[in-house]
């Protein structure tokens, strides 16, 4: 049987194809079709519930020449597996006699085995077969289009692979679980809780009964499928997601919820029996909702881990998920070379987007690429905590003669001293707690930090990122007193260590410096002595660079570090007393409309406005929004007392803006702030 050849898909009409899956039996012969037909998607972006509620509908096809309604069609999202080896499947042509055959993996040809009716064939879109691959002319242009494809699908049907006796017990817990599971009061769909008296109550009051049910689970999450990274953008633009496992089908939004609780109410029970709860914590992670403002960068730094066998694909595998602005800068394109794809990525990212990440990348500083270049798989985890400039925009300029990026900087510091370095691969364990504990020396406890407080604590929050209770209301931070008890006990129980890896989750890949000054910080694990610490506006995070000789003003950038200290625009707008006392100011984030702020208090005054700056521009004023209504007001809190999010209002341009007008650099300047010039190359 000759080799299938394919059409060419006509860029016009925004073709696509589609496949016709033929009834069979389950050992027969895999038979499908082959067709083009022209997608009509919708440009607007439907809300998940909008779809939902629109599952039956169906779209102008135009299909062999004539334009008629056609079934909505289902995508396969799957994990391609190993290209030895393969199995042929059968095509024939619509309107001739014959057929032709086509290589697909046996891992895909196994899902459409099980995927196949007997009785009537069924529509699909699965990307091995309708694209060319080895076209990479229409592979940039369909990859650019899967976004849409997925988003319009009727479902996602994902394929996790055969059964056994192990996902049998798996599916069986997790249909029981969702069914007894109801969405917490407030929690956007992200908490649940069981009701009291179901078969699940039940089931929770007996370890012996749920911990052999739970590894089993924790066995379904360990496929492959979750490890790889386009399945990301293939389930969340799912209008409803069934996975297969064998004839087995579990809907993966039931899989989320019951992940979820026993992730974030489960914990402390299992992890006594050595269940590994890191794996439910990422899946749920994985499933979990994402909002329709989360930024290409944090998308591309979440999904850092997952597996794919192209590096572009790391920017090309997010594009369904953001925002159509950063989809007309970034066209899928795989004649370009990574170093080209990523560097494009972080332009858009200066275009469209007020405040800037800093990464760099260990290899592009070695290997002589530009320095400010990211790696999208690089390991290092991302400051949660980010107002080292403040609410400033950033002042990023790219000077494409010599590829370089210049902006105004502050200088804060020389790195002296590396204390130690935590590998990236180098698992959480005794020996990490027990060097952590090594350079808690006593003498710390003894010694003023130059910010306040003492150095012990300065240590012991360089070590968290900042991630102390404190410091920022999130439930799972655990108090500055509590990380010290840590840092300073003898206690190497699994307790101890699983509240190790989760409070300095942020050491992994970075090492704790000081400065000349005697500050204190954590920076990636390639900074060394002699390195510079610097602030620019519109960066949340210091960064660290290092100097090119015979350059003035001319370095490379080695990334972003938490400086204990100066976290909170200190280095621009000088320094708050770390304690509330009666005249005193300190500050917190905390939640505020449904987003993390920072919070300044005096005694029984809390407010977003940060009591170091001085009466707005002319033009300007303070406007509020509540999370309920998308509606601006002039005090700070609601009738009910809850406070509203503040945003800055230009009266001549109706401009609403999270940017502070009095935080650019020309601004500081006038308060005496002193920038240099910065190149990167």
């Amino acid at each position: 049987m000759d080799l299938y050849t394919y059409k060419p898909l006509d860029a016009a009409k925004a073709e696509i194809r589609l496949l016709s899956l033929l009834p069979g039996g389950f050992s027969d012969d895999i038979e499908i079709e082959i067709f083009h037909v022209e997608s009509n998607y919708p440009e607007e972006e439907k809300t998940r519930e909008e779809k939902s509620a629109n599952l039956e509908r169906t779209f102008e096809l135009l299909q062999l020449g004539e334009s008629r309604r056609t079934p909505s069609y289902e995508a396969v999202s799957y994990v391609w597996g190993s290209e030895a080896d393969p199995s042929f499947i059968s095509i024939r042509d619509r309107g001739r006699l014959g057929s032709s055959s086509l290589p697909v993996t046996q891992n895909l040809a196994e899902a459409m085995r099980y995927l196949r009716r007997e009785d009537e064939a069924r529509i699909l879109w699965i990307d091995a077969v309708c694209i060319n691959q080895q076209d990479l002319v229409e592979r940039s242009v369909q990859v650019g289009r899967m976004g849409n494809i997925f988003r319009n699908a009727k479902q996602v049907d994902v394929w996790l692979g055969p059964e056994s006796d192990s996902s049998d017990v798996a599916v069986n817990l997790v249909h029981a679980m969702a069914a007894d599971l109801v969405t917490a009061v407030n929690t956007r769909g992200r908490a649940f809780t069981v009701l009291p008296g179901s078969e699940t109550d039940k089931l929770l009051t007996s370890l012996e009964a749920l911990h052999p049910r739970i590894k089993h689970l924790e066995e379904l999450c360990r496929r492959q499928w979750f490890t790889r990274l386009w399945i990301y953008q293939e389930y969340h633009l799912s209008a409803a997601a069934i996975a297969y496992i064998g004839r087995r089908a579990l809907d993966m939004r039931d899989l989320y919820k019951v992940l979820r609780f026993i992730y974030m109410y489960q914990r402390g029970r299992l992890v006594a029996q050595q269940t590994q709860l890191p794996t439910f914590g990422r899946v749920a992670n994985l499933l979990s909702p994402i909002r329709q403002t989360t930024r290409p960068l944090t998308l591309a730094k979440r999904l850092k881990d997952s597996l794919c066998t192209d590096e572009r694909d790391r920017v090309y595998a997010i594009l369904g998920l953001i925002s159509s602005e950063y989809r007309v800068e970034i066209v899928p394109d795989y004649t370009k070379s990574l170093q080209e794809v990523n560097k494009e990525f972080f332009k858009c990212m200066l275009k469209l987007q007020h405040t800037a990440r800093m990464t760099g990348s260990l290899e592009e500083h070695e290997y002589g690429q530009p320095s400010w270049v990211p790696k999208l798989s690089q390991t290092l985890s991302k400051f949660s905590l980010r107002s080292a400039s403040g609410r400033s925009k950033h002042e990023i300029l790219y000077e494409r003669a010599d590829e370089s990026l210049r902006f105004p900087a502050k200088a804060v510091g020389t790195v002296t001293a590396i204390w130690f370095d935590n590998p990236p691969k180098l698992p959480f364990g005794h020996s990490t707690l027990e060097t952590f504990r090594a350079h808690a020396h006593s003498n710390l406890l003894d010694s003023v930090y130059p910010r306040g407080g003492d150095m012990l604590d300065a240590y012991v929050c360089s070590l968290a990122g900042g991630r102390y209770l404190e410091n920022h209301e999130y439930p799972s931070h655990l108090p500055l007193q509590e990380l010290r008890n840590i840092i300073q006990g003898e206690d190497y129980s699994t307790d101890t260590l699983n509240k190790t890896l989760s409070a300095f989750l942020h050491t992994r890949g970075r090492a704790i410096f000081s400065t000349t000054d005697g500050l204190i910080g954590l920076c990636p694990f390639w900074g060394k002595i002699g390195d510079q610490i610097f602030v620019t506006p519109g960066v949340g995070t210091a960064i660290l660079l290092s100097s090119i000789e015979g350059r003035p003003n001319h370095y490379r950038l080695k990334g972003e570090c938490y400086v204990h200290g100066l976290m909170n625009s200190e280095a621009l707008l000088g320094a708050l007393p770390a304690v509330a006392e009666e005249g005193l100011w300190s500050y917190r984030w905390e939640k505020v409309a449904g987003s993390y702020e920072m919070i300044f208090r005096n005694g029984e005054l809390a407010t977003q406005n940060d009591p170091r700056l001085g009466p707005l521009p002319e033009d300007w004023n303070k406007k509020y929004r509540s999370e309920e209504r998308s509606q601006y007001y002039d005090e700070e809190f609601g009738t009910d007392g809850t406070m509203r999010r503040l945003f800055f209002h230009n009266r001549s341009t109706n401009e609403f803006s999270k940017v502070d007008p009095r935080m650019t650099s020309k601004a500081l300047k006038r308060r005496g702030v002193a920038f240099e010039d910065i190149i990167i190359i």
